[in-house]
This record gives C-alpha cells, sequence and structure tokens, in this order.
C-alpha cells in the first residue's frame, strides 16, 4: 500500500511539477508552530491533530515526484504539461495520520496547495479551476471518477468551491474531496484523501476548524 499512498497524495490539481519558482516576492510558504499551520500570504491557519504527522519540504517533494511519474506514465504529451506547470505550484502543507511507511492498511491525508493563475485569465474562480482538475486527471493513466455535481462549502469565512473524486485500486475504494478558492491571484486548494468515514470525519474535524 506505500505507492498507493504515495500516489493518491500526489495526484493533485492543476500542477503536479517538482515545486515552485513563479512565486511574488511577498508570497509565504507557511510556518508551523505548537501544531498550527499560519500562512500570511493567504492569511488562514491550519490546527493540525497533535498525532498527525507533517511532511518537511523533502519528503513532500518525493511524494509528488512519485505520484506525477504514476500519473503520467508514457505519456509525453502529459508529461509536457507537468512539466511547463512546475513553476507555477506551491506545496504548502502535507500532513499524514500516520508516518509513512507505517504498518497500516491506508494512510489518509490533508494537503494544501496554491498555484499561480496569471497565465488562466479565465479561471475566476474554484469551479473554473476544478473544472481544469478534473480534465486533466482523467488523461492521467488511472481510472478516475468523479461525482456529476460540484458543490459549495464555506470554510472559516470564505466560500470554496468543491469536487469529489473516486478511485478503485486493489480493492481499496479511495475518496478525494478537493475545495478550491481563488485569492490573491492564486487558486487555493484543500484536499482530503480518505477510504471510510471515521478518516474523513476526522479530516472534515481539521478543515472545519481552518481560519480564513
Amino acid at each position: 500500500m506505500k505507492n498507493l499512498i504515495y500516489f493518491l497524495a500526489a495526484l493533485l490539481l492543476l500542477s503536479c511539477g517538482k515545486g515552485s519558482q513563479n512565486m511574488p516576492e511577498n508570497f509565504d510558504y507557511g510556518t508551523l508552530e505548537n501544531n498550527v499551520y499560519k500562512n500570511r500570504f493567504f492569511k488562514f491557519s491550519v490546527p493540525i491533530h497533535e498525532d498527525w504527522v507533517v511532511q518537511n519540504k523533502e519528503q513532500m517533494q518525493s511524494i509528488v515526484e512519485t505520484g506525477s511519474k504514476m500519473m503520467t506514465g508514457d505519456d509525453k504529451n502529459l508529461k509536457a504539461v507537468v512539466e511547463a506547470s512546475k513553476i507555477n505550484t506551491a506545496y504548502l502543507l502535507t500532513v499524514f495520520k500516520y508516518e509513512l511507511g507505517a504498518a497500516v492498511e491506508y494512510n489518509p491525508s490533508f494537503m494544501v496547495i496554491a498555484e499561480n493563475i496569471s497565465h488562466a485569465p479565465g479561471v475566476k474562480r474554484g469551479s473554473d479551476y476544478l473544472f481544469h482538475t478534473k480534465k486533466l486527471l482523467q488523461q492521467g493513466q488511472v481510472d478516475y471518477t468523479f461525482a456529476e455535481e460540484m458543490t459549495e462549502k464555506t470554510i472559516g469565512t470564505a466560500s470554496f468551491d468543491g469536487m469529489q473524486g473516486y478511485l478503485d485500486l486493489m480493492g481499496k475504494k479511495i475518496t478525494q474531496d478537493y475545495f478550491t478558492t481563488i485569492k490573491n491571484g492564486f487558486s487555493l486548494s484543500f484536499v482530503a484523501t480518505y477510504t471510510n468515514e471515521e478518516e474523513k470525519s476526522e479530516i472534515y474535524d481539521l478543515i472545519d476548524r481552518i481560519k480564513i
């Protein structure tokens, strides 16, 4: 299940690139103190469960690289899209319930990703961004399905558009919930990955305590 955990954590949004370069000077990757992640640029904070495991920059990089390779396979065109988008994406926070490699059937996760959308003036709100996300994921090497309708969810005081995706792998049904808003010229996305209602409840408890 280890590769499955990495893979699902990195099947993310318009960009699955290596890192970020096209960021304004005042961009903030955030800080973590006393189990609270804070970001000055987007003005939000995430209180993290004490026993959950926050990934460092190198660990996030490895996760993204592994998932990107599994998603694109031998598709040169898709690889080109991913490579071209790498300068616009920042992976701000990645949290797993357990340490990577722990002896568990599945490791639920929560991630925060931002993308500079100055190159995409037609993206006016979260649902526009998620429309393109869905198209990109459906081009990948994995059989991904999505709920027909997008939703809306208020997180803190901000309105997010939501999309739910499903994937069956190795007899396990995985659900990914995407929540995206547009802020400061970026898409800001929260992604929850889980397999059952108990895991979902834990992640949504975290989401419901976000201040933004």
